[in-house]
């Protein structure tokens, strides 16, 4: 534990640098009295090449046997990322707005299909209603275009599953962070907004492997809540603190749903509690620095469906990311900019386990050579873990290199 403390405080610091703030991408291709129609694509291209940095992967001879389980073996490849299409626009009104989101890339093709309403109340104040499946605006990443992530990789906390099960608020990275719901956000003066909504939340299907998920329909009565307060007091400066309470269906030994019965109406619910405090300074041109603190409380319950016994763990994890950056504008030419970025990461999924610690550092330089519409990013990545084949050893012995570079083109 305290070993967890002293690098948590370690990593406490520091986000990434990006391009001034630009237009949202696409292209008017409609506009009339009745609606509008804008398309936007997003393509992201990504070769990957991992390297071992310790021995825990390898037999006695030499041999790879990934014994760990944890960082994948030597690999290179060339990874078609993302290829997304952007459908949005407005209908009779300029308040009543619709977006789709989809990508080839994923089997199920659909990512977001919403509709949103803004009701006007002022000079900076306005209530904005929005339906469907889409990525709450839940921390400082999830709402973002992943053309415009300040890195390429997502932070460790957000997906990192608590240990022997993937039960948590978000689905993987495929369809990462995507709900089915209704949320508001309140802007209630030009420092202060709020958002809170209710979700399905996190979907199982029982006739599918356990770690398959859709997330785009509701299979329990519970629901995910959301509660998110962010505040500017100044141009550059912004501080937030989110909470999301997840309430995914329990499983028995057999991998299914808790069974129902007359005598045992309840379906038993997982519970999985998210605080995230997080901040911002874009306050000297060029700069920019951001950071997030997470701690997560989650309780499992299981059916053991032999003996029909019932029995529950629960485990608090904390973490954090911290990232830093500076960007030169045209340094490359005109519209061409530079950015130089660096990124720690660390996630202790069990508090109370001295097993299971993770670190990540990523360090890079980002291109811009049509601003945000065509870039070039170089990231390279060591991986650090606990691991329990040297259980009286607490140390990050369990170590992997990692080299990424991605291409992205936006309209």
């Amino acid at each position: 534990m305290m070993r967890s403390i002293v690098a948590l405080v370690a990593a406490c610091g520091l986000a990434a640098a990006a391009p001034v703030r630009a237009a949202e991408p696409g292209q008017t291709v409609i506009s009339s009295n009745y609606g509008s129609l804008t398309v936007a694509a997003i393509l992201q291209t990504l070769f990957g090449a991992r390297f071992d940095g310790s021995d825990f992967d390898r037999n006695a001879d030499g041999t790879v046997n990934d014994s760990d389980d944890f960082f994948l073996n030597n690999h290179y490849d060339f990874q078609l990322q993302r290829a997304r299409i952007i459908l949005k626009g407005n209908l009779l009104s300029p308040n009543l707005t619709y977006a789709f989101q989809g990508d080839a890339t994923n089997p199920e093709f659909v990512l977001d299909a919403k509709m949103s309403y803004v009701i006007p109340e002022g000079e900076g104040i306005s209530t904005a209603i929005t339906v469907g499946r889409t990525l709450p605006p839940f921390t400082l990443v999830l709402p973002r275009l992943v053309s415009r992530l300040d890195a390429i990789n997502y932070p460790l906390y957000l997906f990192n599953a608590p240990q022997g099960d993937r039960r948590q608020p978000f689905s993987p990275p495929s369809n990462t962070g995507r709900m089915v719901g209704l949320f508001v956000t309140q802007k209630l003066t030009p420092v202060l907004q709020l958002d809170f909504g209710v979700f399905n939340g996190f979907q199982r299907n029982p006739d599918l492997a356990r770690f398959t998920f859709a997330n785009f329909g509701d299979e329990n009565d519970p629901k995910d809540y959301f509660a998110r307060v962010q505040v500017k007091p100044v141009e550059g400066l912004l501080f937030a603190g989110d909470f999301w309470a997840g309430f995914p269906a329990s499983l028995n030994s057999e991998g299914n749903f808790f069974a129902v019965s007359a005598t045992d109406p309840t379906l038993e619910n997982d519970s999985n509690y998210f605080a995230v405090f997080e901040a911002e300074f874009t306050m000297i041109e060029g700069l920019k620095l951001m950071g997030e603190f997470a701690y997560r409380h989650s309780t499992v319950r299981t059916l053991d469906t032999g003996s029909g016994t019932r029995a529950e763990a629960t485990t608090d994890g904390l973490g954090g990311w911290f990232h830093a950056g500076y960007l030169f504008k045209d340094l490359l030419g005109a519209g061409a900019d530079f950015e130089l970025i660096a990124r720690l990461d660390y996630w202790d999924g069990d508090i109370d386990n001295d097993d299971n610690d993770t670190l990540r550092v990523t360090v890079g330089p980002h291109f811009f050579l049509e601003g945000l519409h065509s870039q070039i990013r170089l990231n390279y990545l060591f991986n650090a873990s606990q691991t329990p084949l040297t259980p009286t050893d607490d140390g990050f012995d369990d170590q992997r290199h990692e080299l990424w570079l991605q291409a992205v083109v936006e309209i």
